[in-house]
């Protein structure tokens, strides 16, 4: 259960959700299966990542992975 709660706060309030114009690299991801879409925007810097942002529409798996993923690499 502890999973499912964790999934559901992070497509209710997704971490780091939107757009950056000045991203230094975009990457633009497209599901055909399902329709999921996201995109990725980084900053890198001296090789870390310093800011991260994602932008897409797709199921709570979809958009709470992405919300898990630019958490856990801001900074690495």
């Amino acid at each position: 259960m502890m999973y499912q709660e964790n999934i559901l706060e992070h497509y209710k309030a997704p971490h780091n959700h939107g757009r950056m114009e000045n991203a230094t690299t975009h990457n633009h991801g497209y599901n055909p299966l399902c329709g999921d879409e996201i995109d990725l925007y980084l900053i890198i810097e001296n090789n870390v990542v310093k800011d991260v942002k994602f932008y897409g529409r797709g199921c709570a798996i979809s958009q709470s992975s992405a919300s898990m993923l630019t958490d856990r690499i801001k900074g690495k």
